[in-house]
């Protein structure tokens, strides 16, 4: 979002994000991280171009070239820009892949690898059905709760999942708690609940209209598509999240144990 002043913009904000009008309570260097970033993905600041010195920034934003310097930073960090010494800070020919660990999502965002806005798009009650019932364990027709979040990481939306969760442990979901990314983390500590292990598949889908939209992609970018189900340590569902990424953007990652196999441990070598 450009305004017609940039002063009017920092220091009265309103964020314009999918259709919602926020007033934004977010940083200095947030709010221009925001705006520069939505000049690049609109092509005001079209890729490979070199942005404005710090010192102009600055003085348009009425700001101190500290702040404009935080807000390079995290640009840089989220893979929107490269800054080179002597020449200054640069548009990137293309967005860095986003890499997601499938057995790790949860530790790196709370370490900050992973960068991630979500928006809840969607929270309301649903009737089971088909699959969705048979892998939570629950007769078909019974309600679920249902949340959909878009994830976007540095500007770029990369991500949309649907989460259903049986309404007698859903409960304690709040609206925060859907719109985090820790949603896991912070359901086990509010529920007393503790989810043990996960089954995971993955599948290569086309997008749908729906998704096109949602993901601002063409007709042709394929999705990752994964369905995962989360167990307490009984074997008991605790939730199904079906999660569509874009396949331009967006690598899974995945690591695990080697478990020796005792049988063939024991065999001899003549």
């Amino acid at each position: 979002m450009i305004c017609p002043s940039h002063l009017s913009c920092i220091h009265g904000y309103v964020e314009y994000r999918r259709g919602t009008v926020v007033l934004a309570n977010s940083p200095l260097y947030r709010r221009i991280y925001d705006d520069i970033t939505e000049r690049i993905n609109s092509g005001v600041y079209a890729r490979g171009v070199t942005l404005p010195s710090e010192l102009k920034l600055s003085q348009e934003f009425q700001v101190s070239q500290i702040t404009v310097r935080r807000a390079m930073h995290e640009l840089e960090l989220d893979g929107l820009v490269d800054r080179r010494q002597g020449i200054g800070t640069i548009v990137r020919a293309a967005p860095r892949p986003v890499m997601i660990g499938m057995s790790s999502f949860t530790s790196d965002v709370a370490t900050g690898r992973l960068r991630l806005v979500r928006t809840l798009l969607v929270d309301d009650s649903v009737p089971s059905a088909g699959e969705t019932a048979a892998k939570l364990g629950v007769q078909s027709g019974s309600l679920l709760r249902h949340l959909s979040r878009l994830d976007s990481e540095g500007g770029i939306p990369i991500s949309v999942d649907d989460v259903y969760t049986p309404v007698a442990l859903a409960s304690s979901i709040t609206a925060e708690m859907a719109a985090s990314p820790l949603f896991l983390n912070l359901w086990q500590a509010q529920s007393g609940i503790a989810a043990d292990h996960i089954d995971y598949e993955v599948a290569v889908e086309m997008p749908d209209a729906h998704l096109q939209s949602l993901l601002h992609i063409g007709p042709n970018t394929p999705i990752l598509c994964t369905g995962e189900v989360i167990y307490d340590v009984s074997g008991r569902p605790l939730h199904l999240v079906a999660s569509r990424y874009r396949g331009d953007r967006v690598r899974l990652r995945s690591s695990g144990q080697v478990v020796p196999d005792l049988a063939a441990a024991n065999i001899t070598l003549q």
